[in-house]
């Protein structure tokens, strides 16, 4: 591959620009030739004597090399894993239990450089010495203490050398008492999250709650309760992640663009996957990573579903994006194009003998109360 390289001089900032081209076209790959994997599981609580109690973690960030597509070289990403062999895109699904907590340690061990361009000139985190990617972690819907809520100016660079101004602590803890469902987690750094995001790092967290769940008969167990984490992304024909590196008001701003479009559908980091299913039916937990398109929910948004696959006439099935690209004032998707689809099943064997089912009536929740609340509230992705 050729490309450019360009060393811009910005605020004190050695920046590295890739300039355009050797784009890989997303025509090229072929789709549901790489089964989709099911992302490694964390419980995090510990079982004694039968009874669920709190547990610690430590999950780490890493740079690492990930196989997107059998047709595409291996990408350099930044993952979260228990250990940099298991470190994975999207990270592994987080398990806790509701009424239990769990702790967490989040490592840093990312390079002093980012693999992607990011633009200093924006309110970002830059650390002191010029050197290091910085992170922090947000559970995206949880209800937790203000010091384990990831707010984007406690980040910290490897082994917390720099931290920002308002970090107070290495070990995160989530409470796990809100209702059972689905929260995403991801990186919240001031100025790079996008970037952070783009370059690999979020994941799953779910909340279960036996006694208020068993009693709606859904789908359950690793082979039937399934997180379907998806996301686009842009390559070079080296494998690398591509993200325009010129912003779109450039005299101003170099490298700060208001959104991202990749033209590569991933679901679970496999490019356009394929899921064999048995005729019976199975919960999906949806959600969209995707920074900016709207593919079946908008972006960061969860869709809990059940999908039951003894009804289909045909042994394979293909999901579809119906919105608009970019939504919601965008053109129509096209049933042709690469946006319009997202993953494929195939569905094996006879109908089976299915104890789960679809509830007539879901939970009930109390509606929240306003008081005390903020009366505006802003959160910024940038």
């Amino acid at each position: 591959m050729i490309y450019t390289l360009v060393v811009a001089h910005i605020l004190g900032l050695f920046v590295v620009v890739y300039c355009d081209g050797g784009l890989f076209s997303s025509s090229q790959l072929e789709k549901f030739v790489d089964e989709i994997p099911d992302m490694p599981r964390i419980k995090g609580y510990d079982v004694v004597h039968g009874v669920p109690v709190s547990k610690r973690l430590k999950i780490t960030m890493f740079q690492k090399h990930w196989k997107f597509h059998k047709d595409l070289p291996l990408t350099t990403v930044f993952a979260y894993g228990e250990t940099k062999r298991t470190a994975t895109v999207p990270g592994p699904t987080i398990e806790a239990v509701h009424g239990v907590s769990t702790r967490v340690l989040w490592q840093n061990r990312l390079p002093s450089k980012h693999i992607l361009p990011w633009d200093p000139t924006i309110l970002t985190a830059i650390p002191r010495n010029k050197t290091g990617v910085p992170t922090v972690v947000h559970l995206h819907g949880g209800i937790d203490e203000p010091q384990s809520d990831g707010n984007s100016n406690s980040w910290f660079t490897a082994g917390f050398q720099q931290v920002g101004p308002h970090w107070t602590k290495k070990t995160y803890h989530y409470h796990n008492l809100q209702q059972p469902g689905n929260l995403y987690y991801h990186d919240h750094a001031m100025g790079l999250t996008r970037v952070n995001l783009l370059a690999g790092l979020f994941g799953a967290y779910i909340i279960r709650h036996e006694k208020v769940e068993a009693p709606l008969g859904l789908p359950s167990g690793d082979e039937f309760d399934r997180p379907l984490v998806v996301f686009d992304r842009s390559f070079r024909t080296d494998g690398s992640i591509y993200m325009n590196p010129t912003g779109n008001n450039p005299t101003i701003h170099p490298q700060w663009q208001p959104e991202y479009f990749g033209d590569v559908i991933v679901v679970n980091g496999k490019a356009w996957p394929y899921m064999t299913v048995r005729r019976r039916r199975y919960r999906f937990r949806i959600i969209n990573a995707i920074l900016v398109k709207e593919i079946l929910v908008g972006p960061s948004e969860i869709a809990d579903v059940v999908i039951d696959f003894s009804k289909s006439k045909s042994n394979s099935v293909i999901l579809h994006n119906g919105a608009a690209y970019p939504y919601p004032d965008g053109d129509p998707v096209n049933a042709t194009t690469n946006d319009s689809k997202v993953m494929k099943f195939i569905i094996n064997g006879q109908r089976e003998i299915d104890p789960s089912r679809v509830p007539k009536n879901l939970l009930k929740y109390p509606t929240p109360s306003l008081t005390g609340s903020l009366e505006n509230s802003l959160c910024c992705y940038v």
